[in-house]
């Protein structure tokens, strides 16, 4: 690859529509006091199916994937939800440009 931008351009991602409904994902994942109230990372989060529905019960929730077109999806998912508490941003795993310790809880599903 010759830059850190073509990192998830390879193989596009498949989208939400095979994978089961958010909240039952993220219940085989643990209780919803594991993320009540806490900041969450979704890394590789795609078109954001992932991160919104951890919203519903996060303090804050960071999405973050290589694909620009995913983000732009989930960001417009967000605003139909109305949701606030949910940013989105366009990066690669392998360069979170994120500081450590900021989130309480880390989301890695489906991205290998």
């Amino acid at each position: 690859m010759s830059s850190r931008t073509e990192v998830g351009r390879l193989l596009a991602g498949f989208g939400s529509g095979m994978r089961p409904l958010a909240e039952r994902e993220l219940g085989t994942y643990g209780p919803a006091s594991l993320l009540r109230g806490k900041r969450v990372l979704d890394v590789g989060c795609g078109d954001g199916r992932l991160a919104l529905g951890a919203a519903r019960l996060a303090a804050s929730v960071v999405g973050v994937d290589p694909d620009a077109d995913a983000i732009a999806g989930a960001r417009a998912k967000a605003r139909a939800m109305r949701a606030r508490n949910v940013r989105f941003r366009v990066g690669a795993a392998q360069d979170l440009p994120l500081p450590s310790g900021a989130f309480d809880v880390v989301i890695f599903s489906w991205v290998l």
